[in-house]
């Protein structure tokens, strides 16, 4: 597999390990960048600010309990931009609600995923790209 270019949003520094962990298993994937909030990401998106340089992310591993703008702001936003729809966005959080999960794919989120996460799924998905640097979506 490829080096993916991801964007991780995510306000926990221990999420952030674990999830660095849990991508550093697989090699060949890097986390590139992450950011706090969903107003950093969208800078980092648009390339903004201390962003200005940023590298468009091959995929978006985001949370949706983010201080102040929560994730789904970002989903939005990305999902209705036309230089940014493209990019994968897996919702990564604590968040079991059943509203949560249908606002997400609502708005087409491409995964949605409860923390404590497990890379299988996540690995599953990034196994579908195809050699153009696209990935085929599935929702599950």
């Amino acid at each position: 597999m490829d080096t993916l270019n991801i964007l991780l949003v995510e306000d926990n520094e221990a999420d952030i390990l674990i999830t660095q962990e849990i991508l550093n298993q697989e090699s060949g994937l890097n986390i590139l960048n992450s950011v706090s909030s969903a107003e950093e990401a969208l800078m980092y998106l648009n390339k903004i600010g201390p962003f200005h340089f940023a590298e468009k992310p091959d995929i978006i591993l985001l949370d949706i309990n983010l201080p102040k703008s929560n994730g789904f702001a970002v989903l939005v936003e990305v999902k209705s931009t036309p230089d940014l729809k493209d990019i994968p966005v897996i919702i990564l959080t604590s968040s079991s609600c059943d509203y949560d999960k249908e606002f997400a794919l609502k708005n087409k989120a491409d995964m949605y995923m409860e923390k404590p996460l497990e890379f299988n799924p996540i690995k599953d998905f990034l196994k579908k790209r195809d050699y153009q640097n696209s990935i085929i979506l599935e929702k599950i």
